[in-house]
């Protein structure tokens, strides 16, 4: 009996904290940039990501995410954040438009190719203004060693499909990297909103049931966790959770 006791103290000790999280009642805008390390077109685009995600001051109105791709991966340098699974993301969102060739630097504003940015800040803005199709609703669990995620979707819009896809990203912000071959070799590259993680899972819109995921802590903490919803065309609702507070 006082082993057993011992062993439920143990449990409940690992439990850091539980936090409950509710999206706006607003449409809150994902902005998506597809990049790489061995790309010499990138960095700009990785600071105007940076610069215009600060200027917003919160995740009131726009959440942003770099997802690094690996397909430049053969030109000499092999990008230590790239994943083939964010290659794949890429691709069949090109797909989905009609479209047939990925590149990089690439922008997806609320799930489609952002062709231009000089009215981007007016895109975010109008987007804030309109009711939120569905809403989010998040049960965060912190462990010792994971972090257990429990989502539940609410729609509000009637006109919504029945299969949706449900996606959870972990990303790192201040991320320096020091890149010694390919096209940026002998840069020093300063990363922010960098996807090390990213689960999903296909729910439906009525489901009763809450998703749940489940993501293995790394040694230097996350700073934050982005939940989005979309169809196959759109990107519907996004929640931001942050997990550490930028220095």
């Amino acid at each position: 009996m006082k082993k057993t006791l011992i062993v439920i103290g143990l449990l409940l000790s690992a439990v850091v904290n539980a936090d409950e999280f509710n999206s706006a009642r607003h449409k809150v805008s994902l902005l998506e940039l597809y990049t790489s390390e061995g790309c010499s077109s990138c960095p700009p685009a990785e600071s105007w990501l940076s610069r215009l995600k600060q200027q917003q001051a919160s995740s009131e109105s726009l959440v942003a995410l770099a997802f690094h791709v690996s397909y430049w991966d053969y030109l000499g340098w092999k990008d230590p954040f790239s994943s083939s699974t964010y290659d794949l993301r890429q691709r069949t969102k090109v797909k989905q438009q009609g479209g047939r060739t990925v590149y990089t630097p690439q922008f997806f504003f609320n799930g489609k190719t952002l062709r231009s940015t000089a009215f981007f800040s007016n895109q975010v803005q109008q987007a804030a203004k309109s009711d939120a199709a569905l809403s989010i609703k998040a049960e965060l669990t912190d462990m010792d060693t994971e972090l257990l995620l429990s989502v539940a979707i609410k729609p509000l819009d009637t006109k919504l499909g029945d299969q949706l896809r449900l996606n959870v990203a972990l990303y790192q912000n201040d991320i320096t990297s020091s890149i010694k071959a390919g096209e940026n070799k002998g840069r020093v590259a300063l990363h922010q909103y960098v996807v090390r993680d990213l689960q999903a899972a296909v729910i439906s819109i009525n489901q009763p049931e809450p998703s749940r995921f489940k993501f293995k802590k790394a040694q230097q903490q996350w700073h934050g966790m982005v939940i989005f919803v979309e169809s196959e065309t759109e990107v519907l609702q996004v929640l931001e959770i942050v997990l550490k507070k930028r220095t």
